[in-house]
This record gives C-alpha cells, sequence and structure tokens, in this order.
C-alpha cells in the first residue's frame, strides 16, 4: 500500500515535469522554425 501511495505522488511530478519540457521544447522549435508545422499544407 506503500508503493502506491508513494507512485500516486510521484507520478504527477514526473508528467508535469515531463509535459512542461515537452511543450517549452515545441515552443523553441516553432520560434525557431515558425512555418514548419503549418509547411506541408501550402
Amino acid at each position: 500500500m506503500q508503493d502506491i501511495k508513494k507512485y500516486l505522488s510521484v507520478a504527477p511530478v514526473i508528467s508535469t515535469l515531463w509535459f512542461g519540457s515537452l511543450a517549452g521544447l515545441l515552443i523553441e522549435i516553432n520560434r525557431l522554425f515558425p512555418d514548419a508545422l503549418s509547411f506541408p499544407f501550402f
């Protein structure tokens, strides 16, 4: 039971850090290559 409680307290922190870094990476890629996401549609 302790392991489940420990996992439930660690998993949101890890996922928040992961999604935050992923969002930052996507923002920086979009800043360096601004038309990369819309380029195939034109």
